[in-house]
Protein backbone atom coordinates (compact mmCIF):
# COMPACT_ATOMS: atom_id res chain seq x y z
CA UNK A 1 0.00 0.00 0.00
CA UNK A 2 1.10 3.17 -0.14
CA UNK A 3 4.07 4.46 2.11
CA UNK A 4 4.07 7.98 4.20
CA UNK A 5 4.84 10.54 1.19
CA UNK A 6 3.55 9.02 -1.44
CA UNK A 7 0.54 9.95 -3.85
CA UNK A 8 -2.00 7.36 -3.32
CA UNK A 9 -5.02 8.70 -5.13
CA UNK A 10 -2.74 9.44 -8.16
CA UNK A 11 -3.65 7.06 -11.20
CA UNK A 12 -2.33 3.90 -10.38
CA UNK A 13 -0.77 1.69 -13.43
CA UNK A 14 0.99 -1.57 -12.78
CA UNK A 15 2.84 -3.86 -15.21
CA UNK A 16 5.29 -6.46 -14.02
CA UNK A 17 5.68 -9.42 -16.40
CA UNK A 18 4.02 -9.65 -20.09
CA UNK A 19 1.82 -12.65 -20.08
CA UNK A 20 -1.30 -11.49 -18.96
CA UNK A 21 -3.73 -14.15 -17.80
CA UNK A 22 -6.36 -10.84 -17.26
CA UNK A 23 -5.75 -7.08 -16.33
CA UNK A 24 -8.04 -5.23 -13.75
CA UNK A 25 -9.72 -2.18 -13.31
CA UNK A 26 -10.22 -0.89 -10.01
CA UNK A 27 -12.91 2.11 -9.26
CA UNK A 28 -13.03 3.87 -6.06
CA UNK A 29 -15.88 4.91 -4.17
CA UNK A 30 -16.96 8.23 -3.72
CA UNK A 31 -15.31 11.23 -2.18
CA UNK A 32 -12.22 8.28 -1.77
CA UNK A 33 -9.44 7.86 -4.29
CA UNK A 34 -7.39 4.79 -4.72
CA UNK A 35 -5.98 4.56 -1.85
CA UNK A 36 -9.21 2.92 -0.50
CA UNK A 37 -7.63 -0.40 -1.80
CA UNK A 38 -4.28 0.30 -1.41
CA UNK A 39 -3.64 -3.18 0.22
CA UNK A 40 -5.03 -5.11 -2.60
CA UNK A 41 -3.85 -3.16 -5.38
CA UNK A 42 -0.44 -3.79 -4.05
CA UNK A 43 -1.18 -7.48 -4.02
CA UNK A 44 -2.25 -7.66 -7.32
CA UNK A 45 0.64 -6.13 -8.70
CA UNK A 46 2.65 -8.65 -7.34
CA UNK A 47 1.07 -11.39 -8.43
CA UNK A 48 1.90 -10.15 -11.83
CA UNK A 49 -1.40 -8.45 -12.98
CA UNK A 50 -1.80 -5.24 -15.11
CA UNK A 51 -3.84 -2.94 -13.05
CA UNK A 52 -5.39 0.57 -14.11
CA UNK A 53 -6.60 2.67 -11.17
CA UNK A 54 -8.02 5.84 -12.66
CA UNK A 55 -8.94 8.49 -10.43
CA UNK A 56 -12.22 9.40 -10.93
CA UNK A 57 -13.70 12.99 -12.40
CA UNK A 58 -14.18 15.30 -9.29
CA UNK A 59 -12.01 13.53 -7.06
CA UNK A 60 -8.76 14.95 -8.52
CA UNK A 61 -8.13 17.18 -5.52
CA UNK A 62 -6.25 19.29 -4.37
CA UNK A 63 -9.02 19.79 -1.73
CA UNK A 64 -9.86 20.13 1.53
CA UNK A 65 -13.47 20.83 -0.01
CA UNK A 66 -15.14 18.09 -1.99
CA UNK A 67 -16.30 19.35 -5.43
CA UNK A 68 -19.41 18.30 -7.19
CA UNK A 69 -19.40 15.72 -9.91
CA UNK A 70 -21.80 13.72 -11.76
CA UNK A 71 -22.18 9.73 -12.49
CA UNK A 72 -21.86 10.13 -16.10
CA UNK A 73 -18.33 11.43 -15.83
CA UNK A 74 -17.20 9.09 -13.75
CA UNK A 75 -19.10 5.97 -16.23
CA UNK A 76 -17.30 7.78 -18.81
CA UNK A 77 -13.83 7.72 -17.51
CA UNK A 78 -14.00 4.29 -16.46
CA UNK A 79 -15.27 2.91 -19.91
CA UNK A 80 -12.21 5.12 -21.10
CA UNK A 81 -9.67 2.91 -18.91
CA UNK A 82 -11.61 -0.29 -19.66
CA UNK A 83 -11.41 0.13 -23.23
CA UNK A 84 -7.36 1.08 -22.72
CA UNK A 85 -7.17 -2.04 -21.06
CA UNK A 86 -9.10 -4.39 -23.45
CA UNK A 87 -7.15 -2.93 -26.32
CA UNK A 88 -3.94 -4.44 -25.47
CA UNK A 89 -5.23 -8.01 -25.40
CA UNK A 90 -6.54 -10.76 -22.72
CA UNK A 91 -9.54 -10.52 -20.34
CA UNK A 92 -10.69 -7.45 -18.39
CA UNK A 93 -11.88 -7.89 -14.73
CA UNK A 94 -13.15 -4.89 -12.64
CA UNK A 95 -12.96 -4.14 -9.14
CA UNK A 96 -15.42 -1.77 -7.68
CA UNK A 97 -15.76 -0.28 -4.13
CA UNK A 98 -18.70 1.23 -2.73
CA UNK A 99 -19.96 3.36 -5.61
CA UNK A 100 -17.31 2.05 -7.64
CA UNK A 101 -19.24 -1.10 -7.63
CA UNK A 102 -22.19 0.64 -8.96
CA UNK A 103 -19.86 1.96 -11.69
CA UNK A 104 -19.06 -1.93 -12.38
CA UNK A 105 -22.14 -2.93 -12.54
CA UNK A 106 -22.99 0.09 -15.04
CA UNK A 107 -19.88 -0.84 -16.85
CA UNK A 108 -20.77 -4.97 -16.95
CA UNK A 109 -24.06 -3.99 -18.67
CA UNK A 110 -21.79 -2.29 -21.60
CA UNK A 111 -18.69 -3.32 -21.73
CA UNK A 112 -17.40 -7.50 -21.95
CA UNK A 113 -16.40 -7.81 -18.37
CA UNK A 114 -14.73 -11.09 -17.45
CA UNK A 115 -15.14 -10.92 -13.79
CA UNK A 116 -16.30 -8.68 -11.13
CA UNK A 117 -15.68 -8.11 -7.20
CA UNK A 118 -17.78 -5.54 -5.71
CA UNK A 119 -16.79 -4.93 -2.28
CA UNK A 120 -19.31 -3.11 -0.16
CA UNK A 121 -21.48 -1.76 -3.47
CA UNK A 122 -23.35 1.42 -2.90
CA UNK A 123 -27.38 0.63 -3.49
CA UNK A 124 -28.49 2.24 -0.85
CA UNK A 125 -27.70 4.40 1.72
CA UNK A 126 -27.08 2.71 5.44
CA UNK A 127 -31.13 3.35 6.75
CA UNK A 128 -31.02 4.16 10.64
CA UNK A 129 -34.62 5.08 11.33
CA UNK A 130 -34.44 8.57 11.75
CA UNK A 131 -34.87 10.44 8.36
CA UNK A 132 -38.87 9.77 7.37
CA UNK A 133 -38.44 10.59 3.63
CA UNK A 134 -36.62 8.83 0.77
CA UNK A 135 -32.95 9.51 0.92
CA UNK A 136 -33.00 11.47 -2.54
CA UNK A 137 -35.72 13.88 -1.09
CA UNK A 138 -34.25 14.16 2.05
CA UNK A 139 -30.50 14.69 0.61
CA UNK A 140 -32.19 17.37 -1.99
CA UNK A 141 -33.75 19.62 0.56
CA UNK A 142 -30.38 19.59 2.59
CA UNK A 143 -27.63 20.16 -0.92
CA UNK A 144 -30.22 23.35 -1.35
CA UNK A 145 -28.95 24.63 2.03
CA UNK A 146 -26.05 22.71 3.16
CA UNK A 147 -23.92 21.24 -0.53
CA UNK A 148 -21.05 20.22 1.82
CA UNK A 149 -21.20 18.50 5.00
CA UNK A 150 -18.59 17.94 7.33
CA UNK A 151 -16.52 14.51 6.35
CA UNK A 152 -17.05 12.07 8.55
CA UNK A 153 -14.05 9.62 10.12
CA UNK A 154 -13.18 7.16 7.89
CA UNK A 155 -15.29 3.49 8.23
CA UNK A 156 -12.34 1.69 9.09
CA UNK A 157 -12.32 -0.60 12.35
CA UNK A 158 -8.76 -1.43 12.60
CA UNK A 159 -7.16 1.38 14.79
CA UNK A 160 -4.10 1.56 12.67
CA UNK A 161 -6.11 1.61 9.33
CA UNK A 162 -8.33 4.69 10.35
CA UNK A 163 -5.60 6.91 11.55
CA UNK A 164 -3.79 6.21 7.89
CA UNK A 165 -7.26 6.77 6.21
CA UNK A 166 -7.59 9.93 8.04
CA UNK A 167 -4.42 11.45 7.10
CA UNK A 168 -4.45 10.19 3.40
CA UNK A 169 -8.31 11.86 2.45
CA UNK A 170 -7.84 15.17 0.69
CA UNK A 171 -11.12 16.25 1.76
CA UNK A 172 -12.33 17.34 4.38
CA UNK A 173 -16.27 17.83 3.27
CA UNK A 174 -18.42 15.55 1.38
CA UNK A 175 -20.62 16.91 -1.27
CA UNK A 176 -23.97 16.75 -1.43
CA UNK A 177 -24.56 16.68 -4.87
CA UNK A 178 -22.46 14.19 -5.80
CA UNK A 179 -24.12 12.06 -3.70
CA UNK A 180 -27.25 12.37 -5.13
CA UNK A 181 -25.69 11.60 -8.58
CA UNK A 182 -24.71 8.81 -7.12
CA UNK A 183 -28.28 7.71 -6.12
CA UNK A 184 -29.01 8.57 -9.49
CA UNK A 185 -26.87 5.97 -10.74
CA UNK A 186 -28.06 3.54 -8.40
CA UNK A 187 -31.38 4.23 -9.88
CA UNK A 188 -30.12 3.55 -13.34
CA UNK A 189 -28.33 0.03 -12.10
CA UNK A 190 -30.69 -1.66 -10.33
CA UNK A 191 -32.67 -2.63 -13.11
CA UNK A 192 -30.22 -4.10 -15.28
CA UNK A 193 -29.32 -6.75 -12.10
CA UNK A 194 -30.93 -9.45 -13.26
CA UNK A 195 -29.72 -9.64 -16.60
CA UNK A 196 -26.09 -8.92 -15.59
CA UNK A 197 -24.55 -12.38 -16.21
CA UNK A 198 -20.93 -11.36 -15.55
CA UNK A 199 -19.09 -13.91 -12.98
CA UNK A 200 -19.18 -11.95 -9.63
CA UNK A 201 -18.13 -11.91 -6.32
CA UNK A 202 -19.28 -9.91 -3.76
CA UNK A 203 -17.49 -8.46 -0.65
CA UNK A 204 -19.65 -7.13 2.35
CA UNK A 205 -18.58 -5.89 5.60
CA UNK A 206 -21.53 -6.61 8.40
CA UNK A 207 -20.50 -3.95 10.32
CA UNK A 208 -20.81 -1.46 7.64
CA UNK A 209 -22.14 2.06 8.54
CA UNK A 210 -21.89 3.74 5.19
CA UNK A 211 -24.31 1.50 2.48
CA UNK A 212 -26.80 -0.89 3.96
CA UNK A 213 -25.18 -4.09 4.46
CA UNK A 214 -28.56 -6.11 3.34
CA UNK A 215 -27.94 -4.93 -0.76
CA UNK A 216 -25.06 -7.08 -0.98
CA UNK A 217 -27.73 -10.01 -0.09
CA UNK A 218 -30.12 -8.29 -2.66
CA UNK A 219 -27.70 -8.11 -5.09
CA UNK A 220 -26.14 -11.95 -4.95
CA UNK A 221 -30.42 -13.14 -4.91
CA UNK A 222 -31.05 -10.87 -8.50
CA UNK A 223 -28.02 -10.80 -9.94
CA UNK A 224 -28.24 -12.59 -13.10
CA UNK A 225 -25.10 -14.43 -13.34
CA UNK A 226 -24.69 -18.06 -13.13
CA UNK A 227 -21.61 -17.83 -11.39
CA UNK A 228 -21.86 -16.25 -8.12
CA UNK A 229 -20.67 -15.72 -4.55
CA UNK A 230 -21.16 -13.25 -1.53
CA UNK A 231 -18.89 -13.30 1.32
CA UNK A 232 -19.55 -11.85 4.52
CA UNK A 233 -16.84 -9.77 6.65
CA UNK A 234 -18.29 -10.16 10.44
CA UNK A 235 -15.46 -7.42 11.69
CA UNK A 236 -15.57 -5.14 8.70
CA UNK A 237 -16.67 -1.67 8.35
CA UNK A 238 -17.36 -0.28 5.24
CA UNK A 239 -13.84 0.20 3.84
CA UNK A 240 -13.46 -3.82 3.59
CA UNK A 241 -9.91 -3.31 1.61
CA UNK A 242 -7.98 -1.77 4.77
CA UNK A 243 -10.56 -2.93 7.19
CA UNK A 244 -9.38 -5.99 10.08
CA UNK A 245 -10.24 -8.95 7.40
CA UNK A 246 -8.22 -7.20 4.64
CA UNK A 247 -5.78 -10.57 4.27
CA UNK A 248 -9.16 -12.27 3.80
CA UNK A 249 -10.30 -9.87 0.99
CA UNK A 250 -7.16 -9.94 -1.07
CA UNK A 251 -7.39 -14.02 -0.99
CA UNK A 252 -10.34 -14.16 -1.87
CA UNK A 253 -9.99 -11.37 -4.66
CA UNK A 254 -6.84 -13.70 -5.74
CA UNK A 255 -8.61 -16.51 -5.69
CA UNK A 256 -11.84 -15.27 -7.59
CA UNK A 257 -9.42 -13.75 -10.42
CA UNK A 258 -7.17 -16.62 -11.02
CA UNK A 259 -7.71 -19.55 -10.15
CA UNK A 260 -9.77 -22.08 -12.48
CA UNK A 261 -11.85 -23.25 -10.09
CA UNK A 262 -15.37 -21.04 -9.92
CA UNK A 263 -17.29 -19.95 -7.16
CA UNK A 264 -21.05 -21.02 -6.69
CA UNK A 265 -23.22 -20.20 -4.07
CA UNK A 266 -22.58 -18.03 -0.72
CA UNK A 267 -19.14 -18.09 0.74
CA UNK A 268 -19.60 -21.31 3.14
CA UNK A 269 -17.39 -20.51 5.84
CA UNK A 270 -19.19 -17.56 6.83
CA UNK A 271 -23.36 -17.12 7.53
CA UNK A 272 -24.61 -14.49 4.66
CA UNK A 273 -25.89 -11.23 6.12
Amino acid sequence: MAGEGSQPDAPVVITTRAERPISCLILHGLGGGPYELGPLIAALGNSGLVIAAPVLPGHEGPGPTMPSSKWSDWAATAEAAFDELAAAGGPVAVIGFSTGGTLALYLASRKAVARQVLMAPFLAIRYTGLIPVRPTSYLRRLAQLIPDLPRRPPAVRDPEMKRWAAGTDRYRTFNLHAALSALELIDEVKPLVPATTTPTLIIQGRLDTVVEPANATWLYQNLGASEKALISLPQSDHLVALDRERDRVIQATLEFLLEDGEASGRDDRTPAI
